[in-house]
């Protein structure tokens, strides 16, 4: 008991300096646990087949619910490149939509949802007949589809881009991805870039 008198001072700064490192401890874990929670995953995949009449889906992965705003495709046409914006269903007949809200892939994602915002072949169609784009399906050897989105907890534009390659001609052509999964674009300047992008191409000055 001697001991513990004599050394009490000591042994105050010891016990507070490790309660002080168990709380820098949980305070890391919950940080960690915070960002890991607001940050975004979004994919962008094709599925039922490789040929260009299969469907490009967009998947959130993330824990916070998105919003798609815009969709954009970039083309590599005979060499040369150039952008569309598809994120309305133009090609879609009055008979073939069930519902108003199929015209435009715009709408919110929860959470472990994913949505098709169509055939690639449609996807690539609607840019070619855009005026920024000429050319043939057949001339076609690359395709970048980007996904401008909104989210709550950034209170930013952001968005996910992946390219796919596409090989063979006329009923043979098939696409496939140039890499595994698709690029965030999430940091700060590339968020600006999206934005300006975004409302250049909707007049906003």
């Amino acid at each position: 008991m001697q001991w513990l008198a004599d050394h009490s001072a000591a042994l105050s700064v010891a016990l507070n300096a490790a309660m002080l490192v168990v709380w820098i401890s949980y305070l890391n874990i919950f940080l960690f646990s915070f960002l890991r929670q607001r940050r975004q995953l979004v994919t962008i995949t094709q599925g039922a087949g490789a040929a260009l009449k299969g469907r490009c889906f967009v998947s959130n992965l993330g824990l916070e619910p998105i919003y798609i705003v815009e969709v954009v495709i970039d083309l590599v046409v005979a060499g040369e490149q150039c952008q569309a914006v598809v994120t309305d269903r133009t090609l879609m007949s009055d008979q073939e939509l069930q519902d108003p809200r199929e015209t435009t892939n715009q709408g919110p994602l929860q959470s472990g949802h994913h949505s098709s915002i169509g055939e690639f072949g449609d996807l690539i169609r609607r840019g070619l007949s855009s005026s920024e784009c000429n050319g043939t399906l057949d001339e076609v050897s690359e395709v970048t589809v980007t996904v401008v989105t909104a989210t709550a907890a950034k209170g930013a534009v952001t968005g996910a881009r992946r390219a796919f390659v596409i090989e063979g001609s006329g009923q043979d052509q098939i696409l496939h991805g140039r890499t595994l999964m698709a690029e965030q674009i999430t940091g700060r300047a590339a968020s600006r870039k999206l934005r300006r992008d975004l409302e250049k191409r909707l007049g906003i000055r």
